[in-house]
């Protein structure tokens, strides 16, 4: 026996958990008893809708399913027991509950939160709340128009859906979600409209699922299997079992492959040809899982070449996941011998569920009776696979499938859909990321746009306050105050160097200490920290690229002219001055010829013009000319996106975060052949 079937927790990521409240009951004015006579009728209404509303839809895991939950300490034992997983202790209405793994196809989710608005639609006084391993994932789907209070945190227990529409229940000041009677009170009131969730929110969960139920078989896929007639004859009866194949097949294991090489159940010798309806998920799952059959065991594929090629390889991988079903099921038995309800027993003994009570004593077998009921039910969602199992070999055991029937049925085989669906190109991709998040142009670069306008926008985005949880696009730029700040460097000694070693060492602090940081102070102590003065360089150096021929006496000699500056310029031209001297470091070199020039664009913060001392400082430098920063900026930005050929990389990554949307532009006319002019895409 495999650890498939033993009990085991299904609490994963791949989960959606459910609560479905009907605001008619409550205890106070109705028996306890009568209360529970009516979630009863409740409970039966549900299901009822939610199999007409499901009948055509395939599960991927597990399906719908709603069990009453009363909230009492024996209840919250067995679920904990049963899904290793702490329930809190929270007083709740009487509600039903419901948990739906839905393992790699997240569409499933989706069409849960569909049937839970049709729900509410139909039953009148139906509250329904829904949750993932995320959290409250539907207000993740409209993060974009959530208002700026609405945190992950906050929102956490405060979304439901009611009479068909989405609502939040809390306001900006409101700390703490209400309680379930105080939300029921307020969907309940005629001023319930305060709380329904702006239209653009409801717009994206509405487009979400605007495709159930009428536009279920979009998401399927019809194919054609040569598979054993015993395969044929369990997918006549039951069609849901295609997905607990794919699933076994996909997910085998050693032991599986041992019955896959027997084929006990479905051997290989007998089978027809016949059509089966998958999701898009399981159909693209069974395609791309490579797997090859032990010739021993029968099979004959046809070459690859072959048109019926994929028939058999699609039936033979589906017929090994029958068979790994079948050879998981459990024939009947007593309680006593399942290891499953052991295991079960066992944790139910570790979290006190008998309260100490003797074995044999009335409340000793009461509680074991409810244990062992509450098991039999849900043994199927507990570990699904023996379940099914019993199922597939119940119907083997029939025998009442006529072969000749089910390959008659096979000549007459509607046809397969086309699978081209699972091949999409780049373009394609783009199209559909642009139609399911939509695209921002913040700005087009398609030579109709200026240096200076692109570097402004550049700037804006550099300035932008950015926290912990990302960049803020409405809070100004924090201005920096330069001269606030003006650090005296203290003389130091060796016992002064000492004493603030052993002050440096790290010292023990309690747990959850706040830290006080301010990101403006530490910016200014940054740039101080980098307001150093750049010395002046030797221009009458026989090479005037070598930057590492500075003596002491020149270096000296700037330090002291780089000072007087200081004091007859200003503050204000301080960083003028540096780029001057700059721009004479490196105009010669190969670093300043890669540098856009242009003598009649030159921005000063003063406004000034051009005075001819400035130029005469570059007099001994042939042919100089200024720096333009902003064309500058432009044209490396535009290289490194041009070298990345489209993939991700440092400048996209900074423009996509921008908002800029780059196009194939027009480098301008070249000539072909022929001597004619044409455009050619950059």
């Amino acid at each position: 026996m495999t650890s498939k079937n033993i009990l085991q927790s299904v609490r994963e990521d791949d989960f959606v958990e459910y609560w479905l409240f009907p605001t008619g009951l409550e205890r106070k004015d109705v028996s306890l008893e009568n209360c529970e006579s009516q979630l009863e009728e409740l409970q039966a209404e549900v299901n009822k809708l939610a199999r007409d509303y499901c009948r055509r839809y395939i599960w991927h895991r597990d399906g719908f399913k709603v069990v009453i939950r009363k909230g009492d300490r024996v209840q919250r034992l067995l679920i904990e027991a049963s899904t290793d997983q702490e329930v809190p202790a929270v007083q709740l209405p009487l509600h039903l509950y419901g948990i739906t793994h839905y393992g790699d196809n997240v569409q499933d989710e989706w069409f849960i939160v569909s049937l839970l608005f049709h729900l509410t639609r139909r039953i009148p006084g139906l509250l329904a709340r829904v949750v993932d391993s995320d959290g409250e994932f539907m207000l993740i789907e409209a993060a974009e128009h959530l208002p700026r209070w609405a945190n992950p945190e906050r929102c956490e227990g405060r979304v439901f859906i009611y009479d068909g529409g989405l609502f939040l229940i809390g306001t900006e000041d409101q700390k703490e979600a209400f309680a379930m009677d105080r939300v029921v009170q307020e969907l309940k009131s005629e001023t319930r409209s305060k709380w329904a969730v702006a239209e653009e929110i409801q717009s994206c969960i509405d487009d979400r699922i605007k495709d159930f139920p009428d536009k279920i078989e979009e998401h399927h896929h019809r194919a054609t299997l040569y598979v054993p007639v015993g395969v044929a004859a369990a997918l006549k009866e039951n069609p849901q079992l295609i997905s607990a194949a794919v699933l076994a097949f996909c997910n085998r294991d050693p032991i599986d492959l041992k019955a896959c090489r027997a084929m006990r159940f479905f051997p290989p010798e007998n089978c027809v040809y016949t059509s089966a309806v998958f999701t898009k998920c399981l159909y693209a799952m069974l395609m791309h899982s490579n797997y090859l059959p032990d010739r021993r065991t029968g099979w004959s594929i046809p070459l690859a070449n072959d048109s019926n090629h994929k028939a058999h390889m699609l039936g033979l991988k589906l017929a090994c996941g029958f068979e790994i079903l079948a050879s998981q099921a459990k024939s009947s038995q007593a309680l006593d011998m399942d290891k499953g309800w052991q295991s079960y027993f066992e944790l139910l003994k570790a979290k006190g569920y008998f309260q100490d009570n003797i074995d044999g004593s009335q409340e000793h077998t009461r509680l074991l009776k409810i244990a062992q009921e509450y098991y039999q039910e849900n043994r199927d969602s507990m570990r699904f696979t023996p379940k099914i199992g019993e199922e597939i070999v119940s119907i083997l055991k029939k025998n009442d499938f006529d072969v000749d029937d089910l390959r008659q049925q096979g000549l007459n085989l509607p046809v397969p859909d086309d699978d081209s669906w699972m091949n999409i190109s780049s373009k394609e991709l783009d199209q559909m990321l642009t139609d399911r998040y939509g695209s921002r142009q913040l700005f087009s670069l398609n030579g109709n746009s200026n240096p200076e306008t692109f570097t402004t926008l550049v700037n804006e985005f550099l300035e932008q306050k950015s926290e912990f949880d990302g960049v803020d696009q409405d809070a100004a730029a924090a201005q920096l105050d330069l001269g606030a700040f003006n650090p005296v460097k203290p003389k130091r000694t060796k016992s002064k160097a000492k004493a603030d070693l052993q002050n440096n060492l790290p010292q023990p602090s309690p747990l959850h200490q706040p830290i006080d940081f301010d990101p403006d102070a530490f910016g200014a102590h940054v740039k101080h920290m980098l307001d150093l003065v750049i010395p002046d360089d030797r221009w009458d150096s026989s090479d005037a690229s070598d930057m590492s021929d500075y003596d002491e006496e020149a270096y000296d000699q700037n330090i002291e002219d780089m000072a007087s500056s200081r004091k007859t310029k200003g503050a204000k031209n301080e960083l003028q001055t540096y780029m001057d001297q700059m721009d004479r470091e490196l105009a010669n070199t190969t670093i300043g010829k890669s540098f856009e020039t242009d003598i009649n664009e030159i921005n000063r913060e003063d406004g000034d013009a051009i005075r001819q001392s400035d130029l005469d400082d570059f007099d001994d430098i042939e042919s100089f000319k200024p720096v333009n920063i902003d064309v500058n900026v432009l044209k490396n930005m535009m290289e490194s996106y041009q070298s990345q050929i489209g993939g991700p990389g440092p400048a996209a990554n900074l423009l996509g975060s921008m908002g800029v949307h780059l196009s194939r532009a027009s480098s301008g006319p070249s000539k072909t052949k022929s001597g004619n002019t044409k455009q050619t895409d950059v």
